[in-house]
């Protein structure tokens, strides 16, 4: 199939079937149990939320801010800066999560060990596009922020995606078919994560396992 139709129609797909599985999840969502004791984060969790925020504040700030980012990278100390917390980051989300999936597995929570096992293989392929290609922060600007700006104003523009390596356009539509995903896993609510007791429903995105003892 062409390019046209894998980075101009699967993203709305994709943003169709997440927003199906969230209205889904909100008509069957059973009533919240009472809450138990707090557990700590072990330090998989800690890494995990770290490196999640880094990775996701540096997208979006590129995605809403692109000339202020740019802006920034054009100190060449600046730029070498950004991909180096970038790089850091990526790196605690990596080890992270293949702590939380090994666990998972161990557990046989398979569902939510093959969720993990999945966004473990998307920030793996984004470390080697950090480390192979170099300098994402910078060409993310003139590559992907313009590709999905024009998905948020219904005008997709797969032209320079088509132009981009298989690593990153696989990096692109795995990012997608996880969008697509995530309102199928049994997962507690996401902003309150952080605050839910361990011997609560096993959740998939969570930064905190349960002590093992």
């Amino acid at each position: 199939m062409s390019d046209s139709f894998f980075f101009s129609f699967i993203p709305y797909a994709a943003a169709g079937v997440a927003v199906a599985g969230g209205v889904r999840r909100m008509v069957t969502r059973p009533s919240a149990p009472a809450r138990g004791s707090r557990e700590p984060w072990t330090p998989a969790g800690r890494a995990v939320l770290a490196g999640g925020v880094t990775v996701a504040l540096v997208h979006l700030l590129g995605l809403a801010a692109p000339r202020a980012m740019q802006s920034f990278n054009a100190s060449p100390a600046r730029l070498f800066t950004l991909e180096a917390v970038s790089l850091i980051g990526g790196m605690l989300l990596g080890w992270g999560l293949l702590s939380l999936t090994l666990r998972r597995a161990r557990e046989g929570q398979w569902v939510a060990a093959g969720f993990l096992g999945m966004l473990l293989a998307q920030v793996l392929t984004g470390l080697h596009i950090a480390v192979a290609l170099r300098w994402g922060s910078a060409w993310y600007l003139h590559v992907s922020v313009p590709y999905l700006r024009s998905l948020m104003v219904f005008q997709p523009d797969a032209a320079l995606m088509a132009q981009t390596p298989m690593v990153y356009q696989l990096h692109t539509l795995a990012g997608f078919a996880l969008l697509a995903l995530a309102p199928f896993v049994p997962a507690r609510r996401g902003a309150a994560v952080a605050l839910k007791p361990a011997n609560d429903t096993p959740m998939l995105a969570t930064p905190r396992e349960e002590t093992a003892r």
